[in-house]
C-alpha cells in the first residue's frame, strides 16, 4: 500500500505533526500546536473522499497534543495514545500553564496504545513500540519502512528525561531497542531532520552515551 507522509514544524516548540494517507483514509499524528498547512491538507483530503480516520499520540506532552480537541472536533475521529501517558492528556491546561500559551480544550483517550499491537485506522496500518524514557507512554509507529519516533530519538540526539516521568535508564533501553532494528529505517523524530537507524548507530554521540548506563 502507498502511504503518503506531510509534515509540519510548527508552535512555540517546533514540533514536527504528521500527516499520513493513502488513496482512502488519513491519519493525524501528534497534532501539534497550530499545524495549519496540514488542516489545510486534511480538509482538501476529505474534500476528495480521503477521510481522516484518527488522531495518533506518540505521547503526551502538550507541544505534541495540543490540538486534539481541534481535530477531534473537525473530524470526529477517535484518539489513540498510551495509558501510561493518560496523565498528561487530563492535565493539558496545567501543561500549558506551565509553558506560558494558551489552554486548550481536554479531550480523553478513546483508544489505548500498547506494545506489539498493530494499530489500523481505515486502511492505515502501524506497529506500535512503546519507548518509555522521555515520558512513561511515549510510543513509536513503525510503518516498516518509515519510523515516527516521537521525541525518544532525534538527529544526534535523544528526548530529555527531567520532565516528570522521565527516566536516563529506562530511556536507555528504548534507545537500545530502537538500534536492533535494520539501519535503514528512516527516522521522522518529534523535533528536528529526518534521519536513520544507521546514522544514529553511527554518529549519535548521546545516544552511545546513555546506552553506556546498560
Amino acid at each position: 500500500m502507498n502511504l503518503n507522509l506531510a509534515f509540519e514544524a510548527c508552535g512555540p516548540f517546533v514540533t514536527n505533526a504528521f500527516l499520513i494517507w493513502t488513496d482512502t483514509s488519513a491519519v493525524i499524528i501528534d497534532p501539534a500546536v497550530g499545524a495549519k498547512n496540514l488542516l489545510k491538507k486534511a480538509r482538501e483530503l476529505q474534500q476528495s473522499g480521503i477521510k481522516l480516520a484518527a488522531i495518533w499520540n506518540t505521547h503526551g506532552h502538550f507541544d505534541h497534543v495540543c490540538d486534539n480537541a481541534l481535530w477531534k472536533n473537525e473530524f470526529n475521529v477517535p484518539i489513540y495514545a498510551h495509558k501510561d501517558d493518560e496523565f498528561f492528556l487530563e492535565h493539558l491546561r496545567e501543561q500549558a500553564i506551565w509553558f506560558g500559551v494558551p489552554a486548550p480544550e481536554v479531550v480523553k483517550i478513546d483508544f489505548y496504545l500498547e506494545d506489539g499491537q498493530t494499530v489500523t485506522s481505515g486502511d492505515i496500518s502501524a506497529n506500535v513500540i512503546h519507548l518509555p524514557g522521555h515520558s512513561p507512554g511515549s510510543v513509536a509507529f513503525d510503518f516498516g519502512n518509515v519510523l515516527i519516533s516521537g521525541d525518544v530519538l532525534f538527529q544526534h540526539s535523544v528526548g530529555r528525561t527531567d520532565l516528570p516521568g522521565g527516566s536516563p535508564e529506562i530511556l536507555a533501553k528504548s534507545i537500545q531497542k530502537l538500534f536492533a532494528m535494520t539501519d535503514d529505517i528512516t527516522v521522522w523524530p518529534g523535533h528536528g531532520d529526518q534521519t536513520t537507524i544507521g546514522e544514529e548507530k553511527r554518529n549519535n554521540a548521546v545516544a552511545r552515551e546513555l546506552l553506556t548506563q546498560l
